[in-house]
């Protein structure tokens, strides 16, 4: 009998227990940033990534470098109408290092970059790295001052020398 008291007692401590272990943050992970094809937020706008793409050049524009063309669509999540601010979106690299645009198509243009309530624009972000640069996260934002949402870019794998297959000669 005095066992089943103090099972009932120890099972009714426990619970306490673990409730406050969970809401200390002990049991908590972080998860990753999103990735492409999927929604963040900052502030009045929703970024969508679709696709990552590299060029030496963008409209009539040669890089430096050679440019990270990023499309993504931007929908206006607010109550106002909201300026996009191409120079607001951050790229980075596998190296660390950051980069902002320079161009965007469709240009800037008051149609284009004020955009309604309940609106989506579709553009390209094209950045000017430098060759072999791996881009690894692009930190979208609704302004300048804005805390930025960061969206994980997949890369394509290249294939490795490993993996071709050379064909086995029959055997005789």
């Amino acid at each position: 009998m005095f066992f089943g008291c103090a099972g009932r007692l120890a099972a009714l401590l426990m619970v306490p227990v673990a409730v406050l272990l969970a809401s200390c943050g002990l049991f908590r992970t972080t998860p990753a940033p999103p990735g492409m094809g999927q929604e963040v937020l900052d502030g009045e706008f929703a970024f969508i990534v679709s696709q990552v793409d590299t060029s030496p050049t963008f409209g009539d524009a040669r890089a430096q470098g050679v440019y990270a063309i990023v499309s993504m669509a931007v929908r206006n999540v607010g109550t106002e109408a909201q300026f996009f601010d191409m120079a607001a979106q951050t790229l980075k690299g596998s190296a660390g290092r950051q980069y902002s645009a320079s161009f965007m198509d469709p240009p800037v243009l008051e149609e284009v970059n004020n955009i309604n309530p309940g609106l989506q624009v579709s553009v390209k972000l094209a950045f000017d790295v430098p060759p072999g640069t791996k881009p690894t996260e692009i930190v979208l934002h609704d302004s300048v001052s804005s805390h930025g949402a960061p969206v994980k870019l997949r890369q394509s794998p290249s294939p490795s020398p490993s993996t071709s297959a050379s064909p086995v000669p029959p055997r005789s």
